[in-house]
């Protein structure tokens, strides 16, 4: 009885290090390959406008002024080229449709666009360079809130609607006009740091006729090339402000699973990397493969559902930086939704009712 017991006890331990020893096993014995890619050497032309978005909630004025802040930054980083740089918004969670300080909030963005064009002139083609999209609060039943709908998804999913002629979407008026020919959108945290020129290398690498996604209509999947992109995400030295579990699991000499990236088994051995959270997508295949599967109100992970329909790619000569959660608790809860902990089922997004 006692030999079960310690059976089962080690059971999980040793199915995890079995996982680990077959994955360093494939990456150290298949070669990885290079996606091939497009060396937009005068940035990224009009046929391949590209939109920069990040997707946040709107909490007070001193946070929207840093998003508005790393809003330029990453502008200055990638000045070149047909680009278009968002902020994707919602208000927080509220027990009422509107909220006192709601209009300030919203306020305080829309100078900080403004502030942003005055500054840095129109886009190659006259319109507005910055610019912000804002959805109202709806009444969500299952999560008993007003709130934005479905969340993060429901954001790319009515830009995407929105970008394709929608007048339908939940975005409120904020004086932005969205953008006609927007082919690929790049997502990113609010947390991102987006490197010098790590634009011109996603789009020239979603471009390129290898890697171009093609659908099959009957099963809506795509079938050849990708839909989406993922960069590396490494997280930059926490310094002296960083916590003693930042420092542990930070950098190529701690755990974190994103900074040794180079390689991976899946997109080695089939060619399909993993489910990404952040990157870019091309928004016609990105809408084609979904059209109609995902039920409102029901995915927790839904990154990790559409990964299965659009087939991922990872660019892992492509790198952006992210800091590593600040304590345990924060990387357990981002490891139950997203990264490698959550690969093993294409549906387990499945297993709770209420988007994240």
């Amino acid at each position: 009885m006692s030999l079960l017991v310690l059976a089962l006890l080690a059971a999980v331990p040793a199915s995890d290090l079995a996982i680990a020893l077959l994955n360093r096993s494939v990456t150290a014995l298949v070669t990885p390959a290079v996606l091939p890619r497009l060396e937009l050497r005068d940035g990224v032309p009009s046929p391949l406008r590209t939109m920069v978005v990040v997707p946040m909630l709107l909490t007070d004025g001193a946070e929207v002024e840093e998003q508005i802040e790393r809003l330029e930054v990453h502008y200055l980083a990638n000045p070149a080229g047909d680009l278009r740089f968002a902020i994707l918004s919602d208000w927080m969670d509220a027990p009422t449709e509107r909220m006192p300080g709601d209009d300030e909030t919203l306020g305080a963005a829309r100078e900080g666009i403004a502030r942003l064009n005055r500054r840095h002139g129109a886009a190659p083609d006259g319109g507005e360079r910055f610019l912000l999209f804002h959805r109202r609060r709806l009444w969500n039943e299952s999560e008993r809130a007003w709130m934005g709908w479905e969340r993060k998804r429901g954001k790319l999913h009515e830009l995407n609607r929105l970008l394709r002629g929608a007048t339908d979407t939940s975005f409120v008026a904020t004086g932005a006009v969205a953008p006609s020919g927007i082919r690929y959108v790049i997502t990113l945290d609010a947390d991102t740091r987006l490197p010098r020129g790590a634009v011109d290398r996603l789009v020239g690498t979603m471009a390129h006729p290898l890697n171009r996604p093609r659908l099959d209509p009957g099963r809506r999947r795509v079938v050849e090339g990708y839909a989406v992109l993922q960069p590396r995400v490494t997280p930059p030295l926490p310094g002296r402000e960083g916590s003693f579990f930042q420092r542990l699991s930070s950098g190529p000499a701690g755990i974190d699973p994103y900074a040794a990236a180079v390689s991976d088994v899946y997109q080695d051995l089939w060619g399909k990397g993993r489910t990404p959270a952040k990157g870019i997508y091309d928004v016609d295949a990105f809408e084609a493969a979904l059209a109609g599967r995902v039920p409102e109100n029901a995915l927790l992970s839904h990154d990790l559902f559409e990964g299965c329909s659009r087939a991922p790619g990872l660019v892992t000569d492509v790198e952006l930086f992210e800091s590593a959660p600040s304590h345990y608790g924060v990387a357990a809860a981002r490891a139950s939704t997203d990264g490698p902990v959550a690969t093993g089922s294409c549906f387990r997004g499945f297993w709770e009712a209420g988007s994240r």
